[in-house]
């Protein structure tokens, strides 16, 4: 249990940890480029920032760049900052993102929960989207209407929120942890498989500048091996890899697999397709 907020990453678990106790709700920490994206059963999503102190940065960080809406970029229902303390000095930042569609929550102690004293959002009575009531003090959040919302990560991971330099679970690194469940499956890989997955092969055969790339030629022309300098993707993130694994256990028997120039025809791009 958290006793103090001494960092971002304590705002970010407090948040998680209640938020996720909401019926509907599933906290992804650093996703689609917040610290956490909160999505609904219904697809409604919430943009979340977290800042120990309101400064100008976190207006950089939560609003959208000029011209996402132009170009259809994809963003959240609503966006959110959560902070540790509002100062006279940031009472005005409040005031501005929240004129600007943002909603500011600070966390509060609560002494009458059955764990003892720790901190809370007050979700149910501070955010109208997760209660139930009909508005009387409070508003509802600001709908940015998005014509796209975010890609939500497939698994909603352990992985800490609101850290310096966060490990993220993109749709990239998904994809990237589908080639390498295939590549070690196989013992090889071929490029034509690699962009079966939706990633680019220059980034897995081709190494920029002096660093080494992360696979190697193999023995029958065509074919790529692991080398270690592929990057521990499947470290990062455990328990996405295991579904990229099992999904491709349950895809491969009836594919027929074999090395490109055998008997045995290889697989076409459908075929390999994980789900």
């Amino acid at each position: 249990m958290i006793t103090s907020i001494e960092k971002e990453a304590d705002l970010c678990a407090i948040f998680i940890r209640e938020f996720n106790s909401v019926p509907g709700w599933k906290c992804y920490p650093e996703a689609a480029g917040f610290d956490v994206l909160v999505v609904h059963e219904d697809g409604r999503q919430i943009g979340v920032e977290a800042k120990m102190a309101l400064n100008a940065k976190v207006a950089d960080q939560i609003l959208p760049n000029r011209g996402d809406d132009l170009y259809g970029r994809p963003g959240p229902d609503y966006r959110l900052v959560i902070v540790s303390k509002i100062t006279d000095a940031s009472a005005g930042i409040v005031k501005m993102l929240e004129c600007l569609g943002v909603r500011v929550l600070l966390p509060r102690t609560a002494s009458w929960t059955a764990n003892g004293d720790q901190f809370t959002f007050d979700l149910s009575n501070k955010l109208l989207e997760v209660s139930t009531r009909k508005p009387f003090y409070d508003w509802y959040m600001f709908d940015w209407n998005p014509s796209d919302r975010c890609p939500v990560p497939i698994l909603a991971t352990n992985l800490p929120a609101g850290v310096p330099s966060p490990i993220r679970l993109t749709p990239w690194k998904e994809s990237a942890l589908k080639v390498i469940a295939q590549l070690r499956s196989q013992g090889f890989i071929t490029a034509k498989q690699i962009a079966g997955h939706g990633v680019g092969v220059t980034a897995w055969t081709q190494a920029p500048g002096n660093k080494p790339a992360w696979l190697a030629k193999g023995a029958v022309r065509g074919t790529w091996v692991e080398t270690p300098n592929l990057p521990a993707f499947d470290k990062q993130h455990p328990e996405v890899y295991a579904l990229a694994v099992e999904a491709l256990v349950s895809a491969v028997p009836q594919l027929g697999m074999a090395l490109p120039g055998t008997e045995q025809a290889t697989p076409n791009r459908q075929q390999l397709e994980l789900v």
